[in-house]
């Protein structure tokens, strides 16, 4: 019926090309992703590769989206410790995935 054209989701082919705008979502997922592996390596770095090491959340400078996407691959996780004082302080730690990607895409 039809020469050369996509199927759209009911299996009927269309006539014209069907644009996906996934591209602009996808270069920015990229710009995160990286963005992410920099804040791994930079907190590597601060931490001079000790495994046990941690850092007071307070104390990262970077966005929400970034860090929610280091947490989200495995790279960084969160904990809270209480003090001596009886406060509660949140830490943040690179998991070993994540040193293992701070060690292996920038050394």
């Amino acid at each position: 019926m039809y020469g050369v054209g996509t199927t759209n989701y009911d299996g009927v082919m269309a006539r014209h090309l069907q644009v996906s705008h996934g591209g602009k979502a996808s270069r920015h997922t990229d710009r995160v992703d990286v963005a992410a592996r920099c804040l791994v390596y930079n907190f590597f770095v601060a931490i001079n590769g000790t495994p046990d090491a941690s850092r007071l959340l307070r104390d990262i400078d970077e966005t929400v989206e970034t860090f929610a996407r280091a947490v989200e691959r495995g790279w960084i996780e969160v904990f809270d410790r209480r003090q001596k004082s009886g406060d509660v302080v949140r830490l943040v730690a690179l998991t070993d995935e994540g040193r293992r990607i701070a060690r292996d895409n920038f050394h």
